[in-house]
């Protein structure tokens, strides 16, 4: 684990979709932004799916945990739920005005700005 995915009972733990479409992949890129702004660390949803101790071990270090998913489809979320982890923020990023592309993994800056705004802002307010 490298300085910047130390688990910190302040910080939050950040769960992205990466999955095969442009949304998919702008999730876990928002991901990696939010823990480079200190906001928080990534734990892997997969090591969740998969039942990995040392994974459900950072989420328990968390003060809160986010899930960033790239369409209605919610597989983070699911995942998540699936496994018994409580998620205090949920984010949906068509829902945040992103059109998913069929057969694109591309995503724009603004795209990322938007998001990143969004998020950021709506986890200040709290």
């Amino acid at each position: 684990m490298d300085n910047n995915q130390k688990t910190d009972t302040g910080k939050i733990a950040i769960f992205t979709c990466a999955g095969g479409s442009n949304t998919g992949q702008l999730a876990n890129a928002i991901g990696v932004k939010l823990v480079k702004s200190n906001l928080g660390y990534m734990v892997c949803l997969a090591g969740i799916a998969a039942g990995i101790q040392n994974a459900f071990k950072k989420v328990s270090q968390a003060k809160s945990v986010i899930a960033i998913d790239g369409c209605p489809k919610n597989c983070a979320k699911k995942i998540l739920e699936k496994a018994g982890i409580e998620i205090n923020y949920h984010y949906d990023l068509t829902k945040l005005g992103i059109k998913k592309v069929a057969g694109s993994i591309d995503f724009t800056p603004q795209e990322v700005e938007i998001v990143e705004k969004f998020i950021s802002e709506n986890l200040n307010s709290v």
